[in-house]
């Protein structure tokens, strides 16, 4: 049978007149199934806002940035770890990862390995240079030097270098071995960009050997840097293209 609430009403004051109930039952019924109404919705719970950071006690926050500290001054950046500049520079935020003291100190880190990988790049030293470099990506990858100076690695380190020393006896003749070499020196390797640094005693010597450079390059000059120095010399360093 069909629940009494589920029918139309028409239906249901046809029903109780069929079976003759007396008449303020019927009334009672149909008045009472006309007014009832549907249950009023259950509110939603309220979301909850999330507990606050915890933030770290200032007295344990002042001694491990003072060990830090005295770590980076002994030199204890990373290794060994433990009491390292970097493993209490990480255990701040560990407990707070906003605290920016430690952040700045990541960022330090991270500069001095960069530092340590131009030094290393200086006495063409490529894979300790690689190697500062990923110690330095492995702290903070995103960092904005490391790009660049992965790429300066990768020229540096697919350069072909000539370095050839000239005897001063032979720079005061006009024709002489020195000349020779020179415009060989500049003849340019294809696929390659090229330039020179140039010692000599004084600045007269140092341009008649970059003229005499220019003279055997193709296009007729050659980037050069003159350096008053001695001995005398030059470097040719060419970065591929």
């Amino acid at each position: 049978m069909i629940p009494l609430k589920t029918r139309p009403l028409a239906a249901v004051r046809r029903r109780l007149l069929a079976v003759k109930l007396p008449i303020f039952v019927v009334v009672a019924i149909i008045v009472l199934g006309g007014c009832q109404t549907p249950p009023e919705p259950v509110p939603e719970p309220e979301p909850q806002a999330p507990p606050p950071a915890p933030k770290i006690d200032p007295d344990l926050l002042a001694d491990l940035l003072y060990r830090a500290e005295q770590a980076l001054a002994r030199d204890q950046v990373a290794y060994p770890l433990e009491g390292s500049a970097l493993a209490l520079y990480e255990e701040i935020l560990a407990i707070e990862a906003d605290q920016e003291d430690a952040l700045r100190g990541l960022e330090h880190i991270v500069e001095q390995y960069i530092e340590r990988a131009f030094k290393a790049l200086e006495r063409e030293q490529y894979a300790s240079a690689r190697s500062m470099l990923a110690r330095a990506r492995l702290i903070l990858p995103d960092h904005p030097s490391i790009k660049p100076t992965e790429e300066q690695i990768r020229l540096l380190s697919e350069a072909r270098r000539v370095t050839i020393r000239l005897q001063q006896a032979d720079l005061e003749r006009s024709e002489s071995v020195a000349a020779a070499e020179l415009k060989a020196l500049g003849e340019l390797p294809a696929g390659y960009d090229c330039r020179f640094t140039i010692a000599a005693k004084n600045d007269a010597q140092g341009r008649w050997i970059y003229r005499t450079l220019s003279s055997g390059s193709s296009t007729g000059r050659v980037r050069a840097q003159i350096e008053i120095r001695l001995p005398a010399g030059v470097e040719r360093v060419c970065f591929p293209t």
